[in-house]
């Protein structure tokens, strides 16, 4: 049967022909489900475009309860029998008893019809089980139920009638016993409404058909018109009507009149709409409308989509209905009787209170078939107290004889027992007649006698009963007929007589019916009906007059197609829809019936389209700070409050504290997420205790004032609802004036209650909320309060979950609503204790978990306790220890120590831990104040305590005695020990220190050389990094794999963290090794969190190791940078290697502040090749305009921040080339482009090009005594790039100027070796413009230059952070003025003079004080008027960083005692310091003596390269540092593998355990002149009497190359973290140098033997030489980083870095020897291909300028990523095919045309831009439109290529067609006309001939040869024929689009379109001629 032909049939008979397959299926009408329009033409679509979204919601539903079977009523199966002979799909079963279906006795389940059983053969617990073998089912509809005797208990036996698909052979049922008996019946659902709707939308059904309505809302007119014939009545004149004590306002009435007007016209058909927003008066407004309508006697029908919103109608206009009972009008009549209203439904369901049995239905025809029952009835009551009234002695005369043998009564108590027993009935009934039946059965006369006959029976009762009288009088009283006198009771007896008579006469009452009539006669005769939507189906087969109007209230949850149940009525001419679209709607199972809009309500369409709508405005129900955000979110802030909800009075103060305001958002951060244990529905267990929590101190707070609230606990989830009132267990039901009610959110749709708890349950870092974050169902939540809307949620996940309720964080923050529950300290302890409780510390991974944010103790732990944690494997086991860590903070203490730990001191103290123990301390630090602080040192087994006490005892031996006592002082409150705390003003010293009387301890400080810690470096106690536990750390810890690397933020120094907090500009001058890049690092972080938190809101300062708020400073800092916009920080350095780990370190800390994951991924040393070095570009912006948000912070290299600011500037300083402007003409795509990037390195002259391509062609007389470093420093950092260049317009220093520098004090060179130098640059320039190459400085004055010319456009950076910043010239450091004018606050320079052995760089950190106070700031006071706040612009100090945390004390003396010469030197060339210290003590440096003539590295390593059995060499972690290259070569020979041989400059940036520094004084330049150096011993009185006598005096001319010998040497002994050995060949040279060394007590002296060689070798893991390896790799030493992965046995890395440096040689030597360079290359490149870097390949290619190549393997090997790139490289080798088509892959479009165009490749581009059309997205659409600019010159170009051709017609009209976008072309006038139609003929008449050769002539021939001669020129002709077609197609369209604007030749389009068909024909000819070629 076809889906078609199924919809034919009654929806039951559908589901009842689906299998349990067909019921799951859920594709199985999702193909015929089609999206419901929002307009329609006819009925019959409207209609039709229900059914199969109606049909997939039966499925679905059906498909959800099998889902659940487990749990639906289950009966087991008794009997089975035919209903009836000739029926085979009736049948009766007798069932006994209904249960859940586990077994519990569930829901009183009652089946009804409608309802949907499957009958199995077996009990079904899953779905699957229907698939079993032997498993028989069926589906069946419950047809009715056999009425059984209501004293029978419900478990017994039941019957009923169903109804199924297929014959069931019920004899052979009761015979088997087996598998195949049907035994089960199970309840699904019930399709009731499913089928009432398929009724209503279907023509045939016989229902009305009344569809005028309908079919005013198919297509609606949403102008509101008015009837011209009805509008002449009074418009108000129902206002009279109503009650003016209803107070309605002026949107209500307004909305009622509206709808009243149009039911008063009988000539049209109309829909109103009333919207009415929560709180509005909605239910009032439309009770008053119904009273209304009533009143003025319009037949209504009242409906909503559920039985309580009809509930909540009909007791709302029967309240006012009671309360104007008193209102009578002209008639003497009241408003409205109860007989005139009608509700019905279903009686099981309705749950009808008490106060509506008046009128519901079912009642009222119970009672009024006993009213009128011809035995009991009024008529027979009337009859009988006639008779008594009348009769009554006789009557009881007649009694007493028949009761002569019981006790005689008398007369007087016989007639009051019979009176009081008529009296009450006949009452009752006559009432009941009054309510039950309509108005129009009274007469005005009936209503009054009824009235007076009622007051009558009382009064006559009352005499009755306190009249005295006797026996006899009373009798002789009642046995006369006529009233004999005055008597009270005799007189009231007769006019009650008299009263019964006319009732018995005039009171005309059918007679008794049955109650089917009565039903039926109820809703003929009602003024208005109640029901629900679906219901009212029933009203389709009741006979009465036709309804009028109908009123449906909630019309937005109703869907669309329900409500054409009602709508079809008969006669129904005006609806009035009642509702609101932005609260729930109406529940939609089937997500494909979901999707396809079958869940949108008529009111929510017609509201879409436009249609006018009644707005009720004001809201009386919540305080204006509840209502504010629904208002604007919901309303467009069109509602207005209420006068009662602005008073004061109106605001409750039910709890203490802001947190319990009206309005408030408590973020309770450590809530966890959780599904139910059955069932998919979430709760939240911690917010469950929160509820708890804030409901029993509102109970507590509120018990005894007298108070009277209501509270409404609201959750949108089933399992929360549940879980809250599992806990609260009905503790509070019993209270008086205390209610609190919890309900899910749909649950609470139309509820409110003083105080709302709304719990929003979702915790998750995705953001996922799932329906919560419904709009919709938004709305109603937050619109249930009066006084107190408080709301409870996790604001990350909520602000993450991109929905309104970001919004709602957002502006919560704003208004001052936000709090976190752990801001109450009742909150903060229930849920610590739900959290032990339910053993939940994975929330620590929360970062605003209260966990540790209200902890009492700050706790530090050391990077010991980091690795031995990360060792534990097991998760409970580190949840454990966690678990400790958080009691400590907590200021709990363990009861018992478990192991004694004896450390001397009695400071440490540990926690057992399982098998483990936690060891740990009270400490001391300084913040503001001196506090106490816990600090873990490590978690370890028992065994190795003693090792770890013996290492603390040498620390704790340094503390003071001071210092001891008060880390053991304790502070307890309560059971809980808290930290104390000291002010700054008490000095507390931490070390001991031997004082003199003249010296004084310095508080805080240990000197270098006393009380040091003795130990290695690297496992030095006091060097080691803490960090503070929070819960992001530790979220790190607790999911961290063993071994993996670590960023965190540690703790810093008290001098660190004043200079991070230091709010000015800063000057940071610290040697190798003091943490200046840290510094950087933080302060830059400090800033993001500043930012954060005054942006966000972010409570966040707690997983930071410093306090941003440490001042007005950065107060008032932080409040300016909140102003709407992103923190624009920039961090730069001159490494590429350090801006890559800085900026992955920063990206990890950020995402950390943000609360995301900042743990390292994979290594934490990423290898960084310099031939894939440029594609860092592709991660950096192309200039400072408009830099998106998520760059920063942006961490660049100098060149990176060089290109971005050249990229502002309107053209680049590239272009002065003319082959980068011919091939990259889009400014945009230079730096982005690799090709370019590679060619301008090519271009760039380095010292390394200088020295091998330039110097040796310099006057070999003018370089005699020059050194090529000296003099590439003086052109770079001097003539060209000083500070004193800054004011020149030509970028450098004239000779004379360059010259005079030698007069000033400090330098070095003489005036002769300056001019020599001059002459040096000179040709140097001349040479350099000849080869068409640049130089840095080059760049930088030509930036200088377009920057003070043309102005900086770009961004404005609010920070910058400059590290390494001795690597930069004067010139280079002024361009960062343009970027940022922050100079009083964000400038920040970070480095160390005495490293400053770049080539090329020379200068003092004073050198950069001075440029920035004359640069920088200079401008900052020029352009100020105030001459008063010249103080605001002084230059900040320099901050000196002397504490070193890389090496010991005794290599810190010695590389002092390098600076302390070089102080006395040149002063001018170094930064004057305070000495270096260290906290460790370490041995001093060795000076090695080989005491024979044998080679020292022989002696170490022995006389092979190759290693040695015996002999391990040196390790990863050892060096040997050597001069120059020349001497590394020679060394290396000797040692070959067995040692990393490294030159001076190439270990700066590196560090080791163990250096040894070999022969650098025998290999010095200076030679002798080291003697100098006893100048100084003398000064220094270190000269003995073995010293020399001679030494030579220092000249500073003569003796200036010692400055960079000195700084060499402070380079190459501060590598080495642990021993350094120092060993010479030539021992004269340095004897001054290790005399001096020696007479000042910093080294030793060692003979050098086999044991001590053996002593100083190391091993080293694999891992270990491959860390190294990296590290190597990364600073471009690739031969020893080839070695290191030999070392370490990684094959792919060995070949990665052996290419790498094949390319670096290439590279130095390509401008000398190039056949060389490409032999190099080209192997490079085949190694990279090996080892799958083909972009590193690619390079190799490029740095040959084989372009084509690297194309080919850009194309081909790396992806759609770096099409881009192939596309350039094409480009360059100008092959323009190949750059177009790879392009054009990329989709760039402007690189694409540019190829096209310079290749002349115009019909490829016109290709191209069609397939752009064709296939891109509106966005790619967008791009598009974006390059019309060079769209239209390709356009341009291509058209005029053509036409100067001439004859090519076709891509000339094509694209100048495209250029004017097909209007206006080709001109009005054809001037080619004549040509055109000449050339179409022509080729016309070609095809008539062509199209006469066909197959079989063809296949004749037999030769393909004799083909090819029959088409002569056929391409050729091809080409013309498609040319015209594409010609004519043009001017046809521009003659059909204009024929009616322009008077053009008819005829002529007529013959085009003749020549088109025969062009056409002639092309599928050719087609299929070159098709039959091939054949063959």
């Amino acid at each position: 049967m076809t889906e078609r032909r199924e919809i034919h049939f009654g929806l039951l008979d559908l589901v009842l022909s689906w299998t349990v397959e067909d019921i799951l299926n859920e594709d199985r009408y999702r193909d015929k489900v089609e999206k419901i329009p929002k307009t329609f033409l006819s009925v019959e679509k409207y209609l039709s475009s229900f059914i199969f979204p109606l049909v997939e919601e039966t499925r679905e539903d059906l498909c959800n309860s099998l889902e659940e079977v487990y749990d639906a009523p289950v009966a087991e199966i008794i009997s089975i029998e035919e209903y009836e002979a000739r029926s085979e799909l009736f049948y009766f079963i007798d069932i006994c008893g209904w249960k859940s279906g586990s077994d519990i006795g569930g829901t009183k389940y009652k089946p009804r019809p409608g309802d949907i059983f499957v009958l199995s053969s077996m009990r079904i617990e899953d779905a699957s089980d229907f698939s079993r073998r032997g498993v028989n089912y069926i589906l069946a509809s419950v047809a009715g139920v056999v009425e059984m005797d209501e004293e029978v208990d419900e478990e017994a036996q039941k019957r009923y009638k169903v109804k199924v698909s297929k014959s069931i052979d019920a004899k052979s049922i009761e015979a088997s016993n087996g598998m195949d008996n049907i035994r089960f019946a199970i309840y699904l659902t019930s399709i009731t409404t499913n089928s009432r709707i398929w009724k209503g939308i279907k023509l045939g059904t016989s229902m009305n058909s009344n569809w005028n309505i309908i079919k005013a809302v198919l297509n609606p007119n949403l102008e509101e018109a008015a009837c011209n014939t009805c509008f002449a009545e009074e418009k108000d004149a129902w206002a009279n009507r109503v009650p003016h004590d209803f107070g309605l306002n002026e949107s209500q009435m307004g909305a009622i009149s509206g709808a009243i007007a149009a039911a008063q016209c009988k000539h049209s058909y109309s829909v109103k709409l009333v919207k009415g927003p929560p709180g509005t008066g909605k239910t009032k407004t439309i009770g008053c409308l119904l009273y209304a309508l009533i009143n003025m006697n319009f037949r209504t029908l009242a409906c909503a989509p559920t039985n309580v919103a009809v509930l909540q109608l009909c007791s709302r206009l029967l309240k006012m209905v009671k309360e104007s009972r008193f209102h009578i009008d002209e008639n003497g009549y009241s408003f409205c009787s109860l007989g005139d209203l009608v509700l019905f439904g279903n009686k099981d369901r309705m749950f009808v209170a008490d106060d509506l049995q008046e009128i519901f239905l079912d009642f009222r025809v119970e009672r009024l078939a006993e009213c009128l029952a011809p035995r009991t009835g009024w008529r027979h009551m009337i009859s009988s107290l006639i008779s008594l009234l009348e009769d009554s002695v006789p009557e009881y005369h007649m009694f007493s004889e028949n009761e002569r043998s019981k006790k005689k009564i008398g007369f007087m108590a016989f007639l009051r027992d019979q009176f009081k027993a008529i009296e009450r009935a006949l009452g009752d009934c006559m009432r009941d007649l009054l309510i039950h039946l309509p108005r129009a059965c009274f007469s005005k006369e009936n209503i009054e006698n009824i009235s007076a006959l009622c007051n009558l029976l009382q009064a006559l009762g009352n005499l009755l009963h306190t009249k005295e009288v006797s026996e006899k009088e009373l009798e002789e009283l009642f046995s006369h007929d006529v009233l004999k006198n005055e008597d009270a009771l005799d007189k009231t007896r007769q006019e009650c007589v008299g009263i019964l008579k006319k009732l018995q006469g005039t009171l005309n009452l059918f007679h008794y019916a049955e109650k089917n009539w009565l039903r039926e006669y109820c809703l003929k005769n009602a003024t208005l009906i109640f029901c629900t939507a679906s219901s009212s189906s029933l009203l389709h087969y009741v006979k009465m007059e036709p309804l009028e109007v109908v009123v449906i209230d909630e019309a937005a949850q109703l869907k669309e197609c329900e409500s054409v149940i009602p709508l079809r009525l008969k006669g129904l001419r005006h609806a009035v829809l009642i509702g609101d679209e932005h609260q729930l709607p109406t529940m939609v199972r089937s997500e494909v019936s979901w999707e396809a809009g079958f869940g949108r309500s008529l009111f929510e369409r017609l509201s879409f389209l436009g249609h006018h709508k009644y707005l009720l405005n004001v809201q009386y129900r919540m305080h204006p700070a509840i209502s504010s955000f629904p208002n604007a979110k919901f309303y467009d802030n069109q509602i207005l409050d209420g006068s009662n909800v602005k008073k004061s009075s109106y605001k409750k103060n039910y709890l203490p504290g802001r947190l319990y305001g009206a309005y408030s958002f408590i973020n309770v951060a450590d809530g966890r997420e959780e599904k139910e244990d059955t069932g998919n529905s979430w709760r939240n267990m911690v917010e469950v205790y929160v509820v708890l929590k804030i409901v029993s101190s509102l109970y507590k707070s509120l018990a005894n004032t007298g108070t009277r609230i209501s509270v409404g606990v609201v959750s949108p989830y089933r399992a929360q609802v549940e879980a809250i009132t599992v806990k609260m267990s009905n503790k509070y039901e019993k209270c008086t004036g205390f209610s609190v009610k919890v309900k899910s959110i749909d649950g609470f749709q139309g509820g409110e209650e003083d105080i709302i708890i709304l719990s929003t349950v979702r915790a998750n870092i995705k953001g996922t909320v799932g329906f919560l974050g419904s709009l919709n169902r938004t709305n109603v939540a937050l619109t249930r309060a009066r006084h107190c809307l408080w709301i409870l949620g996790n604001a990350q996940t909520l602000v993450r979950s991109n929905t309104i309720w970001g919004e709602l964080i957002h502006d919560v923050r704003k208004r001052g609503c936000f709090f976190n529950a752990g801001e109450d300290k009742g909150l903060a302890k229930a849920i610590l204790d739900v959290k032990h409780q339910l053993n939940q510390l994975d929330d620590l991974l929360n970062p605003n978990s209260i966990l540790l944010s209200t902890a009492r103790w700050k706790v530090l732990f050391s990077d010991d306790f980091r690795k031995s944690f990360s060792k534990l494997k097991p998760l409970q086991t580190r949840k454990a220890v966690i678990h400790v860590l958080l009691r400590l903070a907590d200021g709990r203490r363990p009861k018992s120590e478990s192991v004694n730990f004896s450390d001397a001191f009695q400071l440490a103290k540990q926690c057992r831990v399982r098998e483990l123990y936690v060891v740990w301390m009270v400490d001391i630090v300084k913040n503001d104040e001196y506090v106490q602080v816990l600090k873990v040192w490590d978690i370890l087994p028992l065994s190795e305590i003693p090792k770890l006490a013996r290492r603390l005892d040498n620390i704790f031996a340094m503390y003071t005695d001071e210092y001891i006592d008060l880390c053991k002082m304790k502070c307890i409150e309560g059971k809980l020990e808290v930290p104390m705390t000291w002010k700054k003003g008490k000095d507390i010293i931490w070390y001991k220190k031997v004082c003199d009387a003249e010296s004084q301890p310095v508080p805080g400080k240990l000197d270098a050389s006393d009380n040091m810690e003795n130990s290695k470096v690297s496992e030095s106690l006091l060097l080691m990094k803490f960090y503070s536990l929070s819960s992001g750390i530790s979220k790190h810890l607790l999911t961290a794999d063993d071994g993996k690397e670590t960023e965190l933020l540690f703790e810093v120094t008290d001098q660190e963290r004043e200079i991070i907090r230091f709010p000015s500009s800063t000057f940071i001058l610290g040697r190798s090794g003091t943490g200046k890049t840290t510094v950087l690092t933080m302060k830059l972080i400090q800033k993001e969190q500043q930012h954060h938190i005054s942006s966000k809101g972010l409570h966040v300062t707690k997983d930071i190791t410093f306090n941003v708020h440490s001042g007005k400073n950065e107060q008032r800092e932080e409040v300016d940078l909140a102003k709407g916009r992103s923190l624009c920080q920039i961090f730069v350095t001159i490494s590429p290697k350090l801006s890559s780990a800085i900026r992955s370190h920063i990206s990890r800390l950020h995402s950390f502040i943000s609360g995301g994951d900042f743990s390292s991924s994979g290594d934490s040393i990423d290898m960084h090749d310099v031939a894939e070095s440029l594609s860092d570009f592709m991660d950096i912006p192309d200039s400072f305009v408009d830099i998106p948000h998520k760059h920063f912070p942006l961490v660049l290299t100098f060149q990176q921040f060089l290109m971005m600011l050249d990229g502002t500037m309107e053209n680049s300083f590239f272009y002065k080339f003319d082959s980068v402007k011919d091939f990259f003409p889009d400014k945009r795509a230079v730096s982005k482009s690799l090709a370019f990037q590679a060619f301008i390195q090519s271009k760039e002259i380095n010292y390394e090009r200088f020295v091998s391509v330039y110097w040796p062609h310099f006057n070999t007389q003018v370089t005699k005594k020059l050194d090529p470093s000296t003099v590439f420093t003086q052109i770079i950092s001097h003539i060209k790039g000083g500070a004193e260049v800054g004011g020149l317009g030509d970028g450098k220093l004239s000779r004379e100027e360059y010259v005079m520098l030698s007069e000033s004090k400090g330098w070095t060179l003489s005036r002769k070796e300056r001019e020599r130098i001059y002459d040096i640059f000179c040709d140097y320039e001349r040479k350099k413009v000849a080869n068409g190459e640049f130089d840095l400085s080059d760049f930088v004055t030509d930036l200088h230059r377009r920057l003070a010319r043309d102005g900086y456009a770009g961004d404005r950076m609010d920070f910058v952070y400059i590290d390494e910043v001795q690597d930069l010239t004067m010139r280079q450091i002024a361009l960062f003025k343009y970027v940022c004018r922050n100079f009083q606050e964000g400038f920040v320079f970070a480095g160390d003079t005495a490293q400053t052995i770049a080539r090329g760089i020379d200068f003092r950190f004073q050198d950069i004080r001075s440029l920035f106070y004359k640069g920088f700031l200079s401008e900052l006071r020029s352009g100020r008027k105030d001459r008063a706040k010249e103080k605001e612009t002084s230059v900040s100090k320099i901050f000196h960083l002397n504490q070193n945390f890389r090496t010991h004390a005794g290599i810190l003396k010695l590389a002092q005692s390098v600076v302390d010469l070089l102080y006395r030197f040149f002063p001018m060339s170094i930064d004057v310091l305070s000495p270096e210290t260290s906290q460790i003590y370490g041995e001093a440096p060795l000076i090695l003596d080989s005491g024979n003539d044998e080679i020292a590295i022989i002696t170490i390593f022995g006389r092979s390269g190759s290693t040695r059995d015996n002999v391990h060499g040196f390790g990863a972690e050892q060096v040997i540092l050597v001069r120059d290259e020349c001497d590394k070569i020679r060394v290396f020979e000797h040692v070959g593998k067995q040692a990393l041989v490294l030159t001076i400059v190439e270990c700066k940036g590196l560090e080791f355990q163990d250096v040894l520094l070999y022969n650098f004084f025998g290999a010095s330049p200076l030679k002798n002149q080291w003697r100098v150096i006893y100048e100084y011993m003398k000064e220094q009185s270190l000269l003995d009497s073995f010293s020399p006598r001679a030494f030579p005096r220092f000249d500073r001319f003569k003796h200036n190359a010692l400055c960079s010998e000195l700084k060499q040497l402070y380079v190459a002994i501060t590598r080495t973290r642990q021993r350094l050995w120092i060993c010479e060949t030539a021992g004269e040279y340095s004897m001054p140098m290790f005399e001096f060394w020696e007479k000042s007590c910093l080294v030793k002296r060692r003979h050098l033997d086999s044991s001590l060689a053996e002593a100083m070798q190391a091993a080293s893991s694999p891992e270990d030489w491959r860390s190294r390896g990296k590290k190597l790799f990364n600073e471009g030493n690739f031969e020893m980083a080839t070695m290191c992965f030999d070392r370490a046995g990684d094959a792919v890395r060995e070949k990665w870095a052996t290419a790498a440096g094949l390319c670096a040689r290439a590279d130095r030597t390509i401008s000398t020897d190039l056949e060389m360079a490409r032999d190099l290359l080209i192997k490079a490149a085949e190694i990279y291909e090996s080892i799958e870097k083909a972009e590193a390949a690619a390079k190799c290619f490029m740095m040959l300028k084989d372009y084509r190549s690297a194309g080919i393997l850009y194309r081909d090997k790396c992806g759609m990523s770096r099409l881009k790139e192939a596309g350039d490289c094409f480009l360059l080798e100008k092959c323009w095919f190949l750059a177009a088509d790879v392009y054009a892959r990329g989709k760039f479009l402007s690189e694409c045309l540019s190829a096209c165009t310079k290749g002349k490749l115009f019909y490829a581009g016109l290709q191209y831009l069609k397939q752009w059309k064709e296939n891109s997205s509106s966005d790619e659409l967008e791009k598009l439109g974006e390059a019309d600019k060079i769209k239209i010159s390709f356009l341009e170009s291509g058209a005029l290529h053509y036409l100067e051709l001439g004859g090519n017609y076709m891509e000339a009209a094509n694209i100048a067609r495209m250029k004017a976008g097909g209007k206006g072309w080709p001109l009005k006038k054809f001037q080619d006309k004549d040509v055109l139609l000449m050339k179409a003929k022509s080729l016309a008449e070609k095809a008539s001939t062509l199209t006469q050769i066909n197959f079989h002539t063809t296949k004749k021939l037999g030769n393909p040869i004799d083909m090819g001669n029959l088409l002569p020129n056929a391409s050729q002709i091809k080409l013309e024929v498609e040319s015209s077609i594409c010609f004519l197609n043009g001017a046809m369209t521009h003659v059909n689009e204009n024929r009616l604007q322009q008077d053009h030749d008819g005829d002529l389009s007529r013959e085009m379109e003749c020549m088109l068909d025969e062009l056409q024909r002639l092309s599928n000819a050719l087609d299929m001629r070159s098709a039959t070629f091939k054949s063959f």
